[in-house]
């Protein structure tokens, strides 16, 4: 098994456990609005700048104008070129964050007590333990998702703009990016995984995903396999009444393996949990 945990507010853990869905937020929007953009950077290199020119006339079908290396040396010279090509490719990883691709991150952890603070209603809601090697429901065979854990890290990640494409995404950048946080957020012990659009679409086709409005936004939820849901923990305040609301969710035959936990507290400031 690879469980890992999502923690939940009031309302969010009965309607997970109730449709058997995962929300799946776009990329963009993460809480720390420097997270998944990194830093871009051009060098000072003329023929790294020519060839990347040459390259954009083909890719249009344009023929390079007769004085097109006199305007690229004199906008090179005033740093203009380097600062357009720079804000273009920040504009491509914005849009991409924006629409085409989806994260889905979890904690390798449900005992820490800043996590309940801040995404769990204040010790108010739940955590989920998920089974990420059984995620997907009725398919012939075992189907799971690699969850990988987040890099933290003091900088930024660094792109060069010239060894971009123009209009699109270095998948190695990507990754790089996507999967790296700033260390201010190292207590999460986060893992994530990205669900490009395209694979999104193709898991639509098999059921296992769908494209709803959310808030009045187009959202994708992930299916789950009633199997890998494997624990339920009550935060240090979860009410009595969505205990028992809980309760009876898990009393439905796909669920009655589901282990029930209660968070308490310890002598360290990292809470216990204890079988119900």
């Amino acid at each position: 098994m690879n469980i890992l945990y999502k923690y939940c507010d009031q309302l969010g853990i009965v309607k997970i456990l109730g449709s058997l869905e995962l929300k799946l937020p776009y990329i963009s929007q993460v809480n720390d609005p420097l997270e998944c953009l990194p830093v871009f950077y051009c060098l000072n290199d003329k023929s790294a700048m020519e060839a990347k020119c040459l390259c954009t006339f083909k890719r249009n079908n344009i023929n390079p104008p007769v004085n097109w290396k006199h305007k690229l040396y004199e906008q090179f010279e005033k740093g203009e070129i380097q600062e357009k090509l720079k804000e273009g490719q920040r504009e491509v990883h914005k849009d991409w964050n924006q629409r085409k691709g989806c994260l889905l991150s979890v904690s390798k952890t449900a005992k820490e007590p800043v996590m309940w603070a801040h995404y769990a209603e204040i010790h108010k809601g739940a955590a989920i333990g998920i089974d990420f090697d059984n995620v997907f429901p009725n398919t012939h065979k075992k189907l799971g998702i690699v969850m990988d854990p987040v890099k933290y890290s003091k900088k930024r990640p660094k792109v060069n703009v010239l060894e971009e494409s123009e209009g699109s995404v270095s998948i190695k950048a990507l990754k790089t990016t996507l999967m790296t946080k700033s260390d201010a957020w190292s207590y999460e012990e986060e893992f994530r995984t990205v669900f490009m659009d395209t694979y999104l679409r193709d898991l639509e086709q098999q059921g296992l995903a769908r494209l709803k409005d959310f808030n009045g936004k187009k959202t994708w939820f992930l299916r789950l396999a009633p199997k890998s849901i494997r624990k339920i923990i009550f935060g240090l305040y979860t009410e009595e009444g969505l205990k028992l609301a809980i309760k009876n969710l898990v009393e439905r035959a796909e669920l009655q393996h589901v282990k029930l936990y209660q968070t308490e507290e310890s002598e360290t400031y990292t809470l216990n949990l204890v079988g119900l």
